[in-house]
């Protein structure tokens, strides 16, 4: 699938049909029943470029800093299926995981668009409207464009 985008400051942003964001939800709802070890807690679903929906679900293990949030099982499963340039991504999310969300889209010159579903509504953030002293601040060559 064939997703259109616009440049705005340097950074592409992708316009996602309501169709897929739909879809997005669904399948985070979906991923939550996965989450380890208890069920039904953080989870997340990210859109591709190539318009490929992988889910995330948190695996909390009780040492903490061994925890993997949702955004970063997501990540790492879309990667896995060779197809790890993020366009969106449901949320809200984390400031560690929009700092990974961030260096994703660094790589690949996009703007990442945060999916917030609040009062029966969908509202569309880009991810640098959220990194107000993002680091790093200088982009890395857009190897993915």
């Amino acid at each position: 699938m064939k997703l259109k985008c616009k440049i705005i400051n340097g950074l592409k942003i992708y316009e996602i049909p309501s169709r897929l964001i739909n879809e997005m939800f669904e399948v985070a709802i979906k991923a939550a029943t996965n989450t380890f070890p208890t069920p039904n807690k953080v989870s997340c679903a990210v859109l591709t470029k190539n318009g490929n929906i992988y889910p995330g679900a948190e695996y909390r293990a009780d040492i903490l800093t061994l925890s993997m949030h949702a955004e970063a099982t997501a990540l790492s499963h879309s990667a896995i299926h060779g197809d790890p340039e993020i366009i969106a991504i449901t949320g809200p999310n984390c400031h560690a995981c929009k700092q990974l969300l961030w260096e994703n889209a660094m790589h690949f010159g996009n703007d990442i668009i945060i999916l917030i579903k609040k009062d029966g509504k969908v509202d569309r953030v880009p991810l640098s409207s959220m990194m107000s002293y993002a680091w790093p601040e200088n982009r890395w060559e857009n190897k993915g464009a």
